[in-house]
């Protein structure tokens, strides 16, 4: 695979350069050292994979990486930087990876390696959500996510393999999710192919899951969705 670094510290620069360089199937076929310069060789080497800190000077990493998806949209993505702040954002434009510096060996080697073996025609599939868990992201498959519900000042995702609680807003996650999600209430973000049975409690309805105990809620204007979205499928 061609590969791109837009990484403005040398001595970063070069580290990533050491590792890649011990294998074959990796190639460098350029470095950039600021964010305009990453879009004119992106557009030039056409590279398979941009490594990209954010951080970089004139045009940070991120902007300039949503300047290069708009003339090369299958470009492999991982960013590799000091900031987290990022993460969900770069997630959103289908970035392959996310690392936090300092750089460790094997997690950068898993993510080339995971971008090498991945089918080109699933590049721009979401097919994981990311949350934010202590120091470290967690990659929930979509297709376990039963439902989400906000409970004070966290979202609780309840998955097949567990709970999980992330500070990220429904709104947010909402632009993430992709077309089996429906926000059936305020509170609540339900995975459609799941979606077991629905009773009639007072005002509202009570979503229940395929082996899932616990309940979701669906207000009465998001319960024809419902039934549109289970009649077209």
């Amino acid at each position: 695979m061609r590969l791109l670094i837009a990484e403005d510290d040398l001595s970063s620069r070069k580290f990533v350069k050491k590792l890649i360089e011990r294998f074959t199937d990796y190639k460098i076929v350029a470095e950039a050292t600021n964010g305009e310069e990453l879009i004119k060789l992106v557009v030039r080497e056409k590279p398979d994979v941009a490594l990209v800190d954010i951080g970089l000077p004139l045009l940070n990493g991120m902007d300039a990486i949503k300047s290069c998806k708009e003339v090369i949209p299958d470009l492999h993505v991982i960013f590799i930087t000091g900031n987290d702040e990022y993460a969900i954002e770069a997630f959103n434009i289908n970035a392959a990876d996310y690392i936090i510096k300092p750089i460790e060996f094997p997690r950068l080697l898993e993510s080339l390696e995971r971008v090498k073996n991945s089918n080109s025609s699933d590049r721009n599939k979401k097919k994981d959500l990311m949350i934010k868990h202590n120091n470290s992201y967690i990659f929930i498959p979509m297709c376990e996510i039963i439902f989400i519900e906000r409970n004070e000042r966290k979202s609780v995702i309840h998955s097949m393999k567990g709970q999980y609680e992330t500070n990220e807003p429904l709104s947010n996650l909402e632009k993430i999710l992709d077309q089996r999600f429906l926000t059936s209430h305020r509170s609540n973000i339900i995975n459609m192919d799941l979606l077991d049975k629905i009773e009639a409690v007072g005002h509202m309805y009570i979503a229940y899951f395929k082996n899932y105990k616990e309940k979701a809620k669906i207000t009465k204007s998001k319960f024809h969705f419902v039934q549109e979205f289970k009649a077209s499928n």
